[in-house]
């Protein structure tokens, strides 16, 4: 797997996470990503299943005017640690994929889109659009 595909998958994985970690689905969430996390062994699964809940109690601690940026922080923090877990055992994208699609089966939300920022610096007019866009600018003179 490819730096770029790995690094794709674990922003999706983290942001289904946290998501998840918000909703109804969150104890079936939970329980199959300690397992996927703790690789089936007890004591690592424990340990995967208390760090989920650290990570979860900080999002609805959270102010509510703060919200944003904690689920900001706990995805970048959620996308770290699988980044590396992917990087160490590339073997480990199933199991990512498994927990992707397990949210899904959940019933959760799994965001499929993407945030871009863009700063633009023009000397004229800049467009930018997601899909289509048509500019027509007859009114004006060059």
């Amino acid at each position: 797997m490819d730096d770029l595909s790995a690094a794709g998958l674990a922003a999706a994985a983290s942001a289904a996470l946290i998501q998840a970690m918000v909703s109804d689905v969150w104890l079936d969430v939970k329980a199959h990503a300690a397992r996927i996390l703790g690789r089936d062994e007890t004591d690592s699964v424990a340990r995967a299943d208390r760090v989920l809940e650290d990570s979860r109690e900080r999002l609805v601690a959270a102010p509510p005017e703060r919200r944003d940026e904690a689920s900001v922080l706990e995805a970048a923090r959620w996308e770290g640690r699988l980044q590396a877990r992917l990087d160490e055992d590339p073997g480990f994208a199933v199991a990512v994929r498994d927990l992707l699609a397990a949210v899904r089966a959940a019933g959760g939300p799994v965001d499929q889109s993407a945030t871009v920022q863009q700063n633009v610096t023009a000397g004229r007019d800049a467009y930018t659009a997601g899909h289509d866009l048509t500019v027509d600018r007859r009114d004006r003179t060059p």
